[in-house]
């Protein structure tokens, strides 16, 4: 807003104003006078015009021109009483003066910071009333206006929220910003500013209900060069950041991403000029799964001054063409900062082009289907008059993290807080929770690099793809509420595994560890995600991800033949539940062979209740004893 006011001005510096015939006449000594400030104003010898024109003042002080003269000058100086004076006699003045709106939209702009927001709306009414029609003060008078409508509601009905700082162990420079989470709530990293006036990316882990002292994150993602603005996958393992001014940078800013193997940070890697341009390119923000990257650019094509873009992971480490988030989200003004929560619908960003409390504030919007929500301000005081950025929410939805430099404006300093996100934005935000483990060799207990894929049976389409980690065999899942997942865990020479969630409870994670069977004779596996109705061997349609991933690995392992076995729990007949577990086993080999596996390679037989893995003693037992499983023959 006060960019583009202050344009305005050196537009009006450079073309003065007509005379006026209701001003007073200037005496002989003070047109003197004036044409020599004038001259002074026009070489932008701004003390010297400053003094001549209130040396006319003295002599002719109705007059306007030396009022917006003076007014400019001081604006340029930073005297704000001062220009508010003389605004306000040239608007007195000449109050139909087509001029006199960037006056008005000054004076506006005075009483907004001051939270006088009636005055401001009467000030920026009159800015819109005298600015050319489609002009960029007309825009700004109309945007004006409209945030300090909102803002004198906002007053009346804040949101209700407690900010913390987040201590002195996080907060131990001068400055620290864009703080980013991993999915368990467990690791900090965020942007900090050295007294070198360096900026380097630093983390830090839970210990005892604190932080631990933050570290810098690796001596190959820090240089003497600014890194940082940075964003973190929700296992911890994928870091995009922003760094500028390498060697192989496009522009003056480029982002790069560095991946994590055991305690160990690649070096980061620019992501290439499918992503980066000429221009500038920062901010990042990973989906939870690292295959949408969501950044702010002021690259050709955009909306705005700086706008908002987001790229899909296409492949391994190949990148789709960045597209805009449309004119729903960007304006013609900046917006910069993006957070994609971990549920993959609802971003958070902020903009200056939007009614809000002065200058950034930050949004929200929800993606339904491939469209954006109209963006909502999250409301005062979480957005304040000053520049607000850099929000994350935590994958459960219930903490939020920012940067804050209002408390503490006097010292100078950017401060990380946290606050408990109120119910009003809580009930927007859909949680996720998260399966998180380990994935190992079941008879060495050697940690294994595995491929994983996350399944939501109600759609039937996969959701993320990722692996474990090959030094630790640690991985980290998001789940989203109400869902049922499948989940596979495979590596080459091993059965491939699969396991089932349903993410309705009020557990906010689930723990695992997944031994891993290698590919021997008499290795038994069960189907987890294999679906019949109560009494029926027809196979829900829900069984087809399991079973087509199941041909798959047939396909692959063309070597082995396998014993796909039936087995029921105690209700109902010896006769019944044996005949009904045949037929099930014998449902899942006739989706296989009309898949295309070999019926040569395929054995069905049903147990019945004889072979269970649980006492029959709860509908839970029961349940695990209700299975079909497969060995290898």
């Amino acid at each position: 807003m006060y960019r583009f006011l202050l344009s305005l001005l050196f537009l009006v510096w450079l073309h003065p104003s007509p005379g006026y015939a209701q001003d007073a006449p200037l005496s002989r000594r003070g047109r003197e006078t004036f044409e020599k400030a004038q001259k002074a104003w026009q070489a932008r010898q701004l003390n010297e015009a400053m003094v001549l024109f209130e040396k006319v003042e003295e002599t002719d002080p109705n007059n306007a021109e030396l009022h917006l003269r003076l007014a400019q000058i001081y604006e340029l100086q930073k005297k704000t009483e001062l220009t508010r004076k003389h605004f306000l006699r040239f608007v007195t003045l000449r109050p139909s003066d087509p001029q006199s709106s960037t006056a008005y939209q000054w004076l506006g702009s005075n009483f907004f910071q001051a939270e006088k927001y009636d005055s401001s709306i009467v000030y920026f009414e009159k800015a819109l009333a005298l600015a050319p029609a489609k002009s960029g003060l007309a825009r700004l008078a109309q945007k004006s206006t409209a945030s300090a409508r909102f803002a004198q509601n906002a007053l009346k009905h804040p949101v209700k929220v407690h900010k913390q700082s987040m201590g002195d162990t996080v907060n131990f420079l001068n400055s620290q910003f864009f703080p980013v989470m991993t999915a368990d709530d467990e690791t900090l990293i965020f942007t900090g500013l050295t007294e070198n006036r360096d900026e380097n990316i630093y983390i830090t882990h839970r210990i005892n209900g604190g932080w631990d002292v933050p570290e810098q994150i690796s001596k190959s993602i820090n240089t003497t060069n600014n890194e940082g603005t940075c964003s973190i996958s929700a296992d911890g393992r994928t870091l995009v950041l922003t760094a500028c001014n390498r060697p192989d940078s496009y522009g003056g800013c480029d982002l790069y991403i560095s991946k994590k193997q055991g305690n160990d940070w690649s070096a980061p890697q620019n992501l290439g000029e499918s992503i980066n341009s000429r221009n500038w390119e920062s901010q990042p923000s990973l989906s939870a799964d690292g295959r949408v990257l969501y950044f702010a650019s002021d690259r050709r094509g955009g909306l705005g001054k700086s706008d908002l873009w987001y790229s899909v992971l296409k492949g391994k480490d190949l990148w789709s063409e960045p597209k805009n988030l449309g004119p729903g989200i960007n304006t013609p003004d900046d917006e910069n900062a993006p957070f994609i929560h971990a549920n993959g619908r609802t971003l958070f960003y902020a903009s200056n082009g939007l009614p809000g409390m002065g200058g950034f504030d930050i949004f929200l919007a929800q993606k339904v289907d491939t469209t954006w929500s109209a963006p909502t301000n999250i409301g005062y005081p979480i957005n304040t008059l000053a520049d607000q950025v850099a929000l994350f929410i935590s994958a459960n939805g219930k903490k939020a993290y920012y940067t804050d430099d209002s408390s503490d404006k006097s010292k100078g300093r950017s401060l990380l807080y946290t606050f408990d996100l109120p119910d009003t934005l809580q009930n927007l935000i859909t949680p996720t929770r998260y399966a998180k483990g380990k994935v190992f060799d079941k008879k060495t207990q050697k940690p294994l690099a595995s491929s994983i894929e996350l399944y939501d049976l109600k759609k039937q389409e996969k959701v993320a793809e990722f692996s474990s980690d090959a030094q630790t065999g640690h991985f980290l899942a998001v789940l989203n509420k109400g869902s049922e997942y499948a989940f596979y865990v495979s590596k080459s020479g091993y059965l491939f595994k699969s396991l089932t969630f349903s993410v309705a409870d009020s557990a906010s994670s689930v723990n695992l560890d997944v031994p891993m069977e290698a590919i021997e004779k008499d290795r038994i596996e069960v189907l987890n995600n294999i679906f019949f109705n109560t009494g029926a061997f027809t196979l829900d349609d829900k069984s087809k991800v399991e079973l087509d991933l199941m041909v798959d690995f047939l396909k692959n392992n063309k070597q082995i033949g396998i014993e796909i076995s039936g087995h029921t729990d105690d209700v109902g007949t010896d006769q019944v539940n044996l005949e009904l577990s045949k037929k099930r086993a014998q449902s899942v080999m006739n989706y296989l062979q009309q898949s295309g596996i070999e019926a040569t390679r395929l054995t069905a037989k049903g147990y019945g209740e004889t072979r269970p893995v649980a006492k029959n003693d709860s509908e839970e037992n029961r349940q695990k004893n209700r299975r079909i499983e497969w060995r290898v023959l």
